[in-house]
């Protein structure tokens, strides 16, 4: 698990202790669930008050579903700096399978939000939009990858971008959901190679189908 950071929050601004308060929250909910987080647990991983909880946040379903929001967008921020800096698009793609890894620490802590997301959107319509509106951006980075291994003429181009986004962001949740789960066989490793085969039969040319899990197996 990610370790929490201690101590009061520091008195430097409304928008500091905002997004102190979310970081607790998301890392409080990855530890223990949504339902047995407290308003009284968030203040005190704050070291403050209830009340100024509540200044920010009127209710405890605000908090919550807003800290699961700033858990995936920033997810998504981390993702976006380091695939930028990746040139080659099956290289970057091999890097994506990367960082959705669960592996320990915090993005097994930010599958567990992911996993608890999708059970509350499945009850709470009103967490629905901004649920999809993630997905969307999930395969949109699948999507735009494909499209410039075309352009680059690393990835083959008469498969549809589309139908591998949609394709590999179902087979990267199911195999996380199993990791997270503990179904037998499935380990991280495990899941990596069946991206990594994914990504090899849908887009690399025929001939090198067999190389990417012999380049880039366990690493």
């Amino acid at each position: 698990m990610a370790t929490r950071s201690t101590g009061n929050v520091p008195d430097t601004g409304d928008d500091t202790r905002r997004r102190r308060i979310l970081e607790e929250t998301w890392q409080l909910i990855a530890e223990r669930g949504i339902h047995s987080v407290r308003i009284a647990d968030i203040a005190r991983a704050c070291g403050t008050s209830t009340g100024t909880v509540h200044y920010h946040f009127p209710g405890k379903d605000d908090v919550l579903a807003e800290a699961l929001r700033h858990c995936v967008s920033q997810a998504f921020t981390r993702q976006s700096i380091e695939l930028r800096a990746i040139d080659d698009a099956h290289a970057r793609m091999l890097k994506l399978i990367d960082l959705q890894l669960p592996r320990f620490g915090q993005v097994r802590d930010e599958w567990s939000i992911w996993l608890q997301y999708w059970a509350e959107a499945a009850l709470r319509p009103e967490l629905r939009p901004a649920h999809n509106e993630y997905y969307d951006r999930w395969q949109d980075t699948v999507r735009r990858i494909a499209r410039r291994g075309q352009r680059q003429g690393v990835f083959r181009t008469d498969v549809d971008p589309d139908v591998v986004a949609l394709r590999l962001t179902a087979l990267t949740d199911g195999a996380a959901i199993q990791v997270l789960t503990g179904v037998r066989g499935m380990t991280v490793s495990t899941m990596r190679e069946l991206l990594v085969e994914q990504v090899a039969r849908e887009l690399l040319p025929a001939p090198a189908h067999a190389s990417p899990v012999t380049a880039y197996g366990a690493g």
